[in-house]
């Protein structure tokens, strides 16, 4: 009897998910050889409980960060806690991006001990200086959005990291069926690109011309008598992950703090989704990103659903509203959803098209509880059942 009940209460003691937070996923810092930049992120702790915190910096340029501290010891009553970095920037690095990760990693024992219990808790904030190319010279991604309209919204940023400015870049995309034929070409639109800064070509394919299937999209991107080649496949039909809902918890929120975002994301395939993961990208009146949060990794069951959590810090954000981009990734293609973020003092109101959205989430933590407390009383009812009847039997 014993050991039933020790494993009953074991398997109400097991986390669901991820303790401890970290916002915001990274900062790029500006190229000035011999500065010092400060910034900050914040850990939260999530599920209000008592946890011993890590904090390491790795990478190339982890000997250019300098950490406020090294440890955190949680209690329940503590939110969050928000750390400080210094960054030296160093001189004559190479042209790209050079990158120091600041990991956040649960432990074992009291604080400051290095016994970690593993990778599976472990955060990431990454610190990325970007050193710019001489001449001309562009980065990009293609990224696919299958809308329920029947429509394929192909989105390719485009990042000028070269000295120079671009003067004309556009791209062409070429659309092959499973055995390598050519179905249908598109055009994007065309867009100058200063240096340094980012903007993005667009296109759209009506998939009405389209059975349901796996495609390949072949993107050649031109940009100033230079030019680069862009791949990736994409599923036309049902299936795939689809954002179903999207809540913003805005329940004692103030501009400057941490708001938490839940994004429920089903899986439409008959076989699982592995490592999902929700990517949200904050762009200012320019269109560029200035933030950019990340959410831990989950899995998804077939035909199943989860709810996502990301953390977005308004530290410096301004009242108005701010165009964003949420990209859910996994090892199916990439979802993306448009979204325009009204930002005040005490809410923050999401405004999207084609997904179930809430500015506030009010009784889930409530009826959370009642479930927990109601199946705790099941339990102990069997309990006390299997006890009785023993004592019955013993008679």
């Amino acid at each position: 009897m014993r050991k039933i009940v020790l494993c009953l209460c074991l398997f109400l003691l097991l986390p669901f998910a991820s303790s401890f937070g970290v916002t915001p996923a990274q900062r790029i810092f500006d190229y000035q050889p011999g500065t010092e930049q400060k910034y900050s992120f914040e850990v939260m702790n999530s599920e209000s409980k008592n946890i011993n915190l890590k904090i390491v910096s790795k990478g190339e340029l982890n000997g250019s960060v300098t950490l406020s501290t090294q440890s955190i010891l949680f209690t329940p009553d503590i939110s969050s806690v928000r750390v400080e970095y210094t960054v030296r920037v160093p001189a004559g690095l190479a042209p790209g991006r050079h990158i120091a990760d600041i990991l956040v990693v649960e432990t074992e024992g009291a604080s400051g001990e290095e016994t970690y219990i593993g990778a599976i808790v472990g955060i990431v904030t990454k610190v990325v200086i970007d050193v710019p190319y001489p001449g001309k010279y562009l980065e990009s991604a293609l990224s696919i959005d299958n809308r329920k309209n029947g429509e394929v919204v192909f989105t390719i940023p485009v990042v000028s990291k070269g000295e120079l400015d671009i003067e004309n870049a556009r791209a062409k995309i070429d659309i092959f069926s499973p055995d390598g034929k050519k179905v249908t070409s598109i055009s994007t639109n065309e867009v100058s690109v200063p240096s340094l800064e980012r903007r993005e070509l667009y296109a759209t394919l009506d998939t009405s011309i389209l059975s349901s299937g796996t495609y390949r999209a072949v993107a050649k991107v031109s940009y100033d008598k230079s030019g680069l080649d862009l791949e990736k496949e994409f599923f036309v039909g049902e299936g795939g992950l689809a954002i179903k809902n999207i809540i913003v918890d805005a329940k004692d929120f103030k501009l400057g703090g941490v708001a938490k975002f839940e994004f429920l994301v089903e899986n439409k395939l008959n076989i699982p989704a592995e490592g999902v993961y929700v990517l949200m990208q904050v762009f200012d009146s320019n269109g560029k990103a200035f933030s950019e949060s990340k959410s831990a990794t989950y899995d998804i069951d077939a035909f199943g659903s989860k709810e996502i959590v990301a953390f977005w810090d308004t530290e410096n954000v301004k009242v108005g509203k701010y165009d964003t981009k949420v990209f859910i990734y996994s090892a199916q293609e990439p979802i993306e959803a448009q979204l325009t973020l009204d930002v005040s003092e005490n809410n923050i109101i999401v405004i999207g098209t084609g997904y179930v959205i809430s500015s506030s989430k009010g009784g889930g933590s409530l009826v959370t509880i009642l479930i927990i407390v109601i199946a705790v009383l099941v339990l102990l009812n069997l309990v006390w059942f299997l006890v009785l009847r023993k004592r019955i039997k013993g008679k």
